[in-house]
């Protein structure tokens, strides 16, 4: 008998969530960070929600970084064009977006395969996966709406801001603990679907 809600009402809950939380959480970091919607006289949060889509290319309008909590943690604005920790932002724009996006949509879609086969059972991986999924469909709607992902969170060594981690969002942070989740799965490593040694697919 199944108990509560189905894989798939379990991945749209956390998807719902996840992505309108790394969307609002950007929303704050234009707002709080940056002079931007002032600049364009956007006051009312309809405005500023038109804006925060249709403007790009903020970090001239970047206000000081805001300290959290003093040792180890300040909020500052930063565009990311390239993968987690900047890399291949050299390469040409034009290629970059196409390759990011279509790399994006792949991924989506291995996830939803592998989904599909999870048995009900394995709430673990499909917390894991539904995470890694939200968080990608969250910076894959930055790139789509400006080739860039907005980043915010800047973790840096004891008192020492000149030694940080690289600037990221909630959206890495659901990939990063989705993976650590799908890596450190406890007992949920059998293939999926297979249950006892008999196929048991329910999708």
């Amino acid at each position: 008998m199944r108990r509560g809600p189905s894989k798939w009402a379990l991945l749209a809950v956390i998807f719902v969530v996840m992505v309108a939380g790394d969307q609002w959480s950007k929303f704050l970091a234009v707002d709080r960070l940056t002079w931007a919607f002032p600049r364009v006289g956007a006051t009312g949060t309809a405005a500023k929600v038109e804006a925060f889509y249709e403007m790009k290319h903020l970090e001239a309008m970047a206000r000081p970084s805001h300290v959290v909590w003093g040792p180890m943690w300040r909020m500052t604005y930063a565009e990311n064009p390239g993968a987690a920790w900047g890399m291949l932002r050299d390469l040409p724009p034009g290629f970059r977006h196409g390759f990011f996006v279509v790399m994006t949509f792949g991924a989506l879609g291995f996830i939803l395969w592998y989904f599909r086969k999870l048995r009900e059972d394995q709430r673990w991986m499909q917390v894991a996966l539904s995470f890694v999924f939200s968080g990608a469909v969250g910076n894959l709607i930055d790139r789509l709406a400006r080739s860039y992902v907005i980043d915010f969170v800047q973790w840096h060594w004891w008192k020492r801001p000149d030694l940080y981690w690289p600037i990221f969002n909630l959206a890495d942070s659901l990939i990063v603990v989705g993976v650590a989740m799908i890596l450190l799965a406890p007992g949920e490593k059998r293939a999926p679907g297979k249950k006892d040694g008999a196929a048991g697919v329910h999708a």
